[in-house]
């Protein structure tokens, strides 16, 4: 196997004592990250009945990049969540993930929302670039990490993606070195360094059937889900988006597609899940919150004041227009716990 020369041992110490925490194999720039779920045998689940999702529009491959990149570099510069650099990068690298989650996003915003990531990446590394200091450890680390991670198996980078990244080591290095390098030299550097990092994550060795297999669990998990809600169209659409992002991925795994489109789409398909618990939840709660509102009113032992029914239809009204919304996961739970309040307040109102 062939392996990369570590920088001279003068250059290692430099390097060595400029960092406080070692690479240690982790890839600072999977964002895309997903649970892991139990094995199964795939299962086809209506699942020509819904849109797939197109991933190999050039727009959102150059997203999925952008943000591997943007990720990796808030690992390197180990920021403060505080931080406005930091701040501008994960609001636009938001933005990108829900456009992302939309199978009808245009041209234009992808291009749109791409274009602010890029300028908010820009001015983080011009924050965190002040000198060659942070690219030598970098990259320094990097060789480290590649030397013992090239190979075939899940988790390990093919020897000629390997061989790329080295190239990418040895020009930031001899930028790095360079003791007539400007700032201007070494913030291109570093770009160019994380632009080969997310390369090289997409590069990675992983088991296509496993990954097909968990697809299948999370396929069954969400018709059991929204079984016995046929008819609540509220349900059916988290159920539709669920489906949809679902052939997607099914779609990359059954291709030649690199692990960051594949991370991208486990994503979606993770987030359309959470969506579709939370409002099958939501749908149940919903249910049995209006049964609440036929109980006896008046002031008798046994019954309910007048005013406590208005306050509990204001919240279920409420709580059911965030379910027929294009709303988030943090919003259905935020709504299951604002009903479930209600039916508390409600219910301790009995005379």
């Amino acid at each position: 196997m062939k392996t990369y020369r570590l920088p001279s041992m003068k250059k290692c110490a430099m390097a060595t004592l400029a960092c406080g925490i070692l690479f240690s194999g982790t890839f600072y720039g999977n964002v895309f990250n997903s649970p892991t779920y139990a094995a199964a045998n795939p299962i086809d689940v209506q699942a020509l009945q819904t849109q797939s999702i197109d991933w190999n529009k050039p727009e959102k491959v150059a997203m999925i990049k952008k943000l591997a990149m943007s990720a990796w570099a808030a690992g390197d510069f180990y920021s403060d969540p505080d931080n406005a650099r930091y701040q501008a990068v994960k609001a636009a690298s938001d933005q990108c993930y829900i456009l992302l989650l939309d199978p009808a996003t245009s041209t234009s915003k992808l291009n749109s929302a791409s274009a602010t990531l890029d300028s908010a990446l820009t001015a983080y590394i011009e924050e965190y670039i002040r000198d060659a200091s942070l690219l030598e450890r970098q990259t320094f680390q990097m060789v480290r990490m590649l030397n013992s991670s090239i190979g075939t198996t899940p988790g390990t980078y093919p020897q000629s993606a390997a061989d790329t990244m080295f190239a990418v080591i040895d020009q930031a290095q001899s930028v790095a070195y360079d003791e007539t390098a400007t700032l201007q030299q070494f913030r291109q550097e570093y770009r160019n360094y994380i632009d080969g990092a997310a390369v090289l994550r997409d590069s990675m060795n992983f088991d296509r059937t496993e990954k097909l297999n968990a697809l299948g669990v999370k396929r069954q998990e969400a018709e059991q889900l929204a079984a016995g809600q046929t008819n609540n169209a509220d349900v059916q659409k988290l159920l539709s988006d669920f489906r949809a992002q679902a052939n997607g991925l099914e779609s990359l795994l059954a291709g030649t597609s690199g692990l960051l489109a594949v991370e991208a789409a486990e994503r979606n398909v993770q987030t359309t899940y959470d969506k579709l618990a939370e409002g099958a939840q939501l749908s149940n709660e919903l249910t049995q919150a209006r049964k609440l509102l036929d109980s006896p009113k008046g002031i008798r032992s046994g019954q309910y004041p007048s005013s406590s029914f208005g306050e509990l239809r204001k919240t279920i009204n409420k709580s059911a227009l965030t379910l027929s919304r294009t709303s988030t996961t943090a919003q259905l739970n935020q709504a299951r716990t604002s009903l479930a309040e209600a039916v508390v307040r409600f219910q301790s109102t009995l005379r």
